[in-house]
């Protein structure tokens, strides 16, 4: 029995290289506006919508949806870009029109969207706001693991919320269903800008052992 106990023990060893090589993308991802394009094999893009698909989400209800647009990325900033036209004025338009040649200039576009009759229907009589709160969270699980694996795939995006402005026009486009609601928008290419050093707090300001700051 001691034997067995020792065998099983000594295979239980963490991955240490495996986490360093995780912790790389981690941290060399950034918010990269700048994009400009390059070759890209469409099987890339399945990886890393993948990393997505296998998010954990509260009994596995997997409320996340994907739209990927490779083939008409340009018409999909052309079309942003009219659109935003129609319903934005001043500084605000400005600011949008802006930023929109450095995505245009990428290589494909993902757009995250919440399936409502997954978010909207607990599993559970009287939990609505909290699974609500659930399908969040498996969101922003889904949105991060996709950036780090756009990052591993030596590849930039950021993520931006310019579908929140024109949501049903960009339905429209897409030909989404009406039960998703457009989460985010990610341009995605190689990066044509170089971003400043990533920084953090220091650890011990957000991260507490065993008990809180105010023990």
């Amino acid at each position: 029995m001691s034997t067995e106990i020792t065998a099983k023990e000594e295979s239980f060893q963490p991955d240490y290289a495996g986490l360093q090589s995780y912790l790389n993308y981690v941290q060399k991802r950034r918010s990269i506006r700048k994009l400009t394009s390059g070759p890209v094999p469409d099987e890339t893009i399945r990886g890393i919508v993948e990393a997505g698909r296998w998010s954990p989400s509260s009994a596995n209800s997997q409320p996340t949806r994907i739209a990927v647009v490779k083939e008409r990325h340009v018409e999909l900033w052309d079309f942003i870009e009219s659109t935003l036209k129609q319903k934005l004025q001043g500084e605000q338009l400005q600011r949008a029109l802006g930023r929109l040649p450095g995505y245009r200039s990428g290589v494909f576009t993902l757009v995250f969207y919440e399936d409502s009759a997954v978010a909207d229907n607990p599993p559970f009589p009287g939990g609505q706001e909290l699974w609500k709160n659930f399908s969040a969270q498996a969101l922003g699980i889904a949105q991060a693991n996709v950036w780090n694996a756009i990052a591993a795939a030596g590849l930039a995006a950021s993520n931006q919320h310019i579908n929140l402005q024109i949501e049903e026009e960009l339905r429209d486009f897409l030909g989404v269903p009406a039960t998703w609601r457009s989460y985010s928008i990610f341009p995605v290419g190689y990066a044509d800008e170089t971003p400043e050093e990533g920084s953090r707090h220091p650890h011990e300001e957000v991260i507490f052992y065993e008990q809180g700051p105010a023990a």
